[in-house]
């Protein structure tokens, strides 16, 4: 094995911090001070709240702790112009002796084209790099004229360990990272190129035979992005991506590197057996024709396997094309947008099939008169499953098209003393198997109906909403009906001081013969006391009985909170 110099990576961690030097520097300089004069030298306004909530169950098992406490805060402080929100967040949960809290807090303070992160915070990048992870660290974003600069440093996992107590503990490494970028432009027209190196701490790493026990990964990605503006009417974007994964760096670098892009990416983390290059792309060219037609391509591909330490999850194995198509007549009462494509998967060839899938939508909105309006939408998507090795078994086949059509008409009316809103929702789904050894198991026939009025007092201040509903699934194994009502009531008290809720549902559920009936109430109130000061509480009381309890359990669930808040 022939350990890589640690050289270049110590070499780039001095010049991602030198960036974050000049950056500043720069930043500072050219701010204007002519105005501190007439600028307030400090400011601050935010929220602080306090939470405590309360649950019991009985015939089922607890969905949630007992009693929980929390604890959050935002505030924004301004120093002669320069904005600093940050935010504070505690949460307390216990239950059978085990006890973790969860806390983060957090401060971006801005000032005119300069954002300094410090704590937690999140920050995107690109899609297919730096994409919302939550970091524990420090960054910066500027914006001086066109250009686009932005770093961050930090830690993007924290270590834990395995706990027998927890079902769905996890152990988990110290992962540490990295992440730039570089881009000139506006946000019509732009370039933009990310980085980002990120790796789990090998320090306190003890290897395991048990397969639950994590390994340290190592992770390097390239993404470019931009949007382009071909002609007034062209508009191109494009968002791509390399990504080099090391799923256990503990195994050390290989002798040999014949692929020069792993030979670049060893510049920065350990190459081995276990290391493999992703891909991923995603571009769109759209034609405006004018302001009220538009006309557009997509293309997405993401290799199997792809990922980045700088996202949480992606949707990998996929390819898709799609024509999309938009259209805007008489002054904007009417618009249409449809779209239809094609999406496959098993893009290296390693799964026994490939599925593919006819992806259709077609949805429309027409407004009829002041009052009178209808929305109108159909959905299709099919899915061919075309086998690439042999396959025994036809029940394995896959062949399926789903339809979905939505018919909503709806009436209002204003006045000045009352409103009046009905609508109607109509839906039938149907999942439609082609496969004749699934099918009896598969075909689903849904339909929905929504019917709901609402009725506004204005000099009251009261809305009463009452609706009815019906549902009925229907499958060769069974049939399941639902119908109920609903009626709400909210009202604003005492010079808006107070605000009331009050919801109710009552559900009959029928399964195969057999009945039920759900009844949920919930009441929702704030009352503001002092110019700043608020208190919420919120009580929810679900009652599920059933005849046949071996089907649906009966069981009484009540769950409430009680917050206060405080604005300044």
């Amino acid at each position: 094995m022939n350990q890589l110099s640690n050289a270049p990576k110590r070499t780039i961690s001095k010049t991602l911090c030198i960036i974050l030097f000049l950056i500043t520097t720069v930043a500072l300089h050219a701010q204007s001070l002519s105005d501190l004069k007439n600028t307030k030298p400090f400011t601050v306004n935010g929220s602080l709240g306090l939470n405590t909530s309360f649950y019991n169950a009985s015939g089922i098992p607890d969905r949630q702790t007992p009693f929980a406490l929390g604890v959050n805060a935002n505030a924004t402080l301004t120093v002669y112009g320069i904005s600093m929100p940050f935010s504070f967040t505690w949460y307390s949960n216990e239950k059978a002796g085990f006890r973790q809290p969860f806390n983060q807090f957090g401060i971006s303070p801005t000032y005119r084209w300069l954002t300094l992160h410090l704590g937690y915070r999140n920050v995107s990048f690109s899609e297919f790099t730096l994409n919302g992870h939550t970091f524990l660290g420090a960054g910066l974003e500027a914006r001086p004229g066109k250009f686009r600069l932005a770093a961050v440093y930090g830690k993007f996992n924290e270590t834990s360990q395995y706990d027998l107590l927890m079902a769905d503990s996890i152990p988990k490494l110290t992962r540490l990272g990295w992440a730039g970028k570089i881009g000139y432009g506006t946000e019509k027209t732009f370039v933009d190129i990310s980085m980002l190196r990120i790796g789990d701490n090998k320090k306190n790493f003890i290897p395991s035979d048990d397969p639950e026990f994590p390994v340290p990964a190592q992770n390097m990605a390239l993404g470019l992005t931009s949007r382009i503006s071909l002609t007034s009417k062209l508009i191109l974007n494009v968002d791509g991506s390399l990504s080099f994964l090391t799923s256990n760096s503990s195994l050390g670098t290989s002798d040999t590197i014949n692929d020069r892009l792993m030979m670049l990416a060893s510049n920065l983390i350990s190459i081995n057996p276990t290391s493999q290059r992703f891909s991923a792309i995603k571009t769109s060219l759209t034609y405006n024709f004018s302001k009220n037609v538009s006309s557009g391509f997509e293309y997405r591909r993401i290799d199997p396997g792809f990922q980045s330490m700088g996202s949480y999850f992606f949707n990998n194995d996929l390819e898709l094309i799609t024509f999309n198509q938009s259209v805007s007549l008489l002054e904007s009462k009417f618009r249409a947008r449809g779209s239809i494509g094609m999406q496959r998967d098993n893009l290296d060839g390693s799964k026994n099939s490939t599925s593919r899938r006819m992806i259709g939508s077609l949805s429309g909105n027409y407004a009829i008169d002041d009052n009178w309006a209808v929305d109108l939408s159909y959905n299709n998507y099919s899915t061919n499953q075309k086998a690439v090795k042999n396959i025994v078994d036809n029940s394995l086949m896959v062949f399926q098209v789903n339809h979905s059509l939505l018919l909503s008409p709806r009436f209002m009316k204003a006045s000045q003393s009352f409103a009046h809103l009905v609508m109607l929702n109509l839906n039938w789904m149907i999942l439609n198997d082609k496969n004749s050894q699934t099918s009896d198991m598969t075909d689903t026939d849904t339909k929905v109906a929504m019917l709901m009025y609402s009725l506004g007092i204005v000099k009251q201040k009261i809305n009463v909403s009452l609706g009815a509903n019906y549902t009925k699934m229907v499958n060769q194994n069974y049939t399941n009906q639902l119908a109920g009502g609903t009626l709400g009531i909210s009202s604003s008290l005492l010079k808006d001081k107070l605000t009331l809720n009050w919801n109710n549902a009552y559900m009959i559920n029928k399964l195969n013969g057999d009945s039920g009936i759900i009844f949920n109430t919930s009441l929702n109130s704030n009352y503001r006391f002092l110019p700043r000061h608020s208190i919420t509480f919120n009580l929810n009381w679900i009652k599920n009985s059933f005849a046949d309890t071996s089907v649906i359990p009966s069981y009484n669930e009540i769950r409430g909170d009680l917050g206060y808040a405080f604005t300044f």
